[in-house]
Order: C-alpha cells, then structure tokens, then sequence
C-alpha cells in the first residue's frame, strides 16, 4: 500500500499546536469536546513552521478552511432617489412681446431676454416622488415693430408649439402704437409658425403638429361659435394685456370707445383672450397671474368676465361676438385690413410705424435684394407645403 503523502505533514502541524479551544465554555461539556474531534478548533501559526507548507497541504492536514471561500452576495433591492422627475410633457412656454414701456417702471432688458418658472407637484399618476414643472419665458425687449426681425425666434425654435402661449402686451396710453404693434406681431409670429410647421413636416417622428394646434384651438374656442365662419384663430393661444388702464381712464370717452372696439374686434377674429389691466386693480392684477398660471402650469382659466371698456375690458378666449361689438355690421367685412384702416382713420397712424424701406425705391440695393428675395421665394416654398400639407380639413390659417 502507497503511503499517505499527508502523514508527515500532520505530524509537523501536530508538534507546532499551541492551544486547543472549544467552541462552549460550560464545564460539564469540556469533557465532551475533547473526545469530538469535529468541536475542536486548532489554531496553527503555519509561517512558523520549520517547512514551508503549501495551503492545499494545511487543508488536507487539518481539514481546515483557511482560505475563505469566496463572498457571496445576495441581490439586493436598489431603490432610486430622485430628487424630482422632470418630463419633457411638462415643460411649457410663455412668449412675452408688445410695447416697449407698457409697465410702470419696465425693467431693462436685452432685445430677447429668457427665464423660467417653475413649480414642484405631486405626481397624479401614484409615484411618490414629486414632479418638477418648468415653464420657459421669452421676453422681447422694445417695441416689437421696431425688433420685427427678432419676433418669431422664439417660435421657430420651439419644438412644443402645442405648449406655447403668446402675451401680447399694449400700452393703452398710446393709441397710435396700439395697431403697429398688433399687426407687426401678429404677422411675424404667423411667418414663425410657418416656418416651424414646415420644419415639422420635414421630421415625421414628432408627429402631427399642425392637428395637436388645431385640437388646441377647438378646446380654446368650442366648436359652436356662431361668428366661426368669419373667424382666423391664431394657432397659438394669444393673451392681450392692455396696459396703463387708469391713463387710459382720462381719455375722451368716443376714443376710448373707438379704441376698445378695434381691440375687441381684432382679438375676436384671432380667438384671442383681451384683458385691461392697472396695477392700481386688484381684479386686474389677479386676472394676469391666474392667466400666467393657466398657460405656464395648467391651472384653472379665470371666470371673470367683463365687456365694459369703462370698467376694464375682461374677455376670454372665444367670449365676445361681432354683434356684440357692433350690433348690425357685416361680419363679412371684418379683415385685418379693414381694421387697420378702421383704426387709422379713426385714432392715427404712428410716424414711428412705416413700411419695410427695403421696398421703397431710394433704398434699393442690387446685391442685397437679390439676397432678400432668394429668402422670400424660400419662406413662399415652404408657406405653400404647409397650406399644401393641411388641406385636407384644417382650419388653421396663414394671415397675411
């Protein structure tokens, strides 16, 4: 028979025990422990042995595990803490343009100055974490007929038109840039749409944007208006702030009537919302931050309504009609270009408004022009795929 390899091996290990120890210290088992030798725990100094042994060897020698076996590790349950979820469906946008001083004591800003709201919710949907809202804020800095060519950036660059809002803001103080600054922001906001809608056809993956903005004008107006034959909605929902109403106040009342009525006419076709507004009105300041709320944050629209130019004109989107504004008129005749010429003949033209100088004969320029109009057939291409692109029942339409 072989001899066993591990007999001398345990003979060393046997001389080189110092101590013997029990795993119970009761004495009435002492006894017990020491016939067994499975309760015994030998504890060998093996870098002091005379031959260096290798682990197998001390393994095999005294069946002892001096290696640990490997760690093992259970799979734990990792939980993530958030501070907030934030999601693109809750990011909107406020754009805010119109007169340069239409506040008080209008702070200064740059031509385009951006910030943002925001607001912590609880999630509806069961989470427990919290949901961070966030609001963008446009503001355009001056008189938007004299920054004409800055108004629709904004725009363009928004990939959520279905969330964006327009607040429009009129110094009521100064009538003659009431309707240059209208008509200016109104038809550049139209061309940035345009374009914006154009972009969208071109990536199909963000969907139908223009039948979102067309949904949008249904929940806005209601699908019942009696004067909706003669209509254009704007397709984004246009706020108008009339500004200064206690300035106002002190003008001839026939002007001020002249006034509202213009307004009220204009914001009636654009299905746009018209609010006057003094600082000194606590109905008038409350009115602004709950629209402001409304369109940044998705709270409740304000029910105050009031068609009084006398008292303060309060009129929601959808929430006026032409007899009420003028009882017997054709409401066929109510265009942009009849009211421009209404408001003309009636209040005055502005010096400070005139037309684009690059269509006047003293300011033509070979190289330039060619310029320009290689950019006008561009913006016409792409006017003509959108009308082409939605004219199969949509109702949005490019004012002119």
């Amino acid at each position: 028979m072989a001899e066993d390899p591990t007999l001398p091996v345990v003979a060393e290990l046997k001389d080189l025990t110092s101590k013997e120890k029990t795993t119970s210290q009761d004495p009435a088992e002492k006894g017990q422990l020491k016939n067994d030798p499975s309760k015994k725990e030998v504890v060998v100094d093996i870098y002091n042995v005379e031959r260096k042994l290798t682990r197998e060897e001390v393994r095999k020698a005294l069946d002892v595990k001096l290696i640990p076996e490997p760690l093992v590790f259970k799979k734990a349950e990792v939980v993530s803490h958030p501070p907030r979820q934030t999601r693109m469906a809750d990011f909107t946008t406020i754009y805010l343009l119109g007169s340069a001083s239409s506040t008080e004591v209008p702070k200064p800003t740059v031509a385009l100055d951006y910030t943002f709201a925001r607001r912590t919710v609880q999630n509806a949907e069961g989470s427990q974490f919290p949901i961070k809202e966030v609001c963008n804020i446009w503001e355009l800095g001056g008189d938007a007929f004299r920054l004409a060519e800055l108004v629709e950036t904004p725009v363009v660059t928004n990939r959520g038109l279905d969330k964006m809002a327009i607040f429009l803001v009129l110094d009521l103080s100064e009538p003659l840039k009431l309707w240059p600054t209208l008509d200016t922001a109104v038809k550049q906001l139209t061309r940035g749409i345009t374009q914006a809608l154009a972009n969208n056809m071109r990536n199909s993956k963000k969907g139908d944007m223009t039948k979102k903005l067309e949904e949008n004008i249904v929940k806005r107006l209601g699908d019942n208006l009696s004067d909706k034959p003669y209509l254009e909605p704007f397709p984004l929902p246009i706020v108008i702030i009339g500004t200064k109403f206690d300035l106002f106040q002190n003008f001839e009342p026939e002007r001020r009537k002249q006034v509202s009525r213009i307004l009220r006419l204009a914001s009636h076709r654009l299905g746009a919302s018209l609010n006057y507004f003094s600082k000194n009105e606590v109905a008038h300041n409350r009115r602004v931050r709950e629209l402001f709320t409304h369109y940044a944050f998705g709270t409740r629209f304000p029910k105050d309504v009031c068609h009084d130019f006398n008292k303060g004109l309060l009129i929601p989107h959808g929430g006026d009609s032409y007899n009420q504004i003028w009882s017997g008129a054709n409401p066929g005749q109510f265009t942009f270009d009849y009211f421009k010429h209404l408001y003309e003949s009636q209040i005055g033209k502005s010096e400070d408004y005139k037309n684009d100088a690059a269509d006047e004969a003293n300011f033509r320029e070979p190289q330039i022009d060619s310029q320009r109009n290689i950019l006008l057939e561009e913006l016409r291409m792409m006017e003509e795929s959108f009308t082409e692109f939605s004219n199969q029942g949509h109702q949005i339409k490019i004012i002119k």
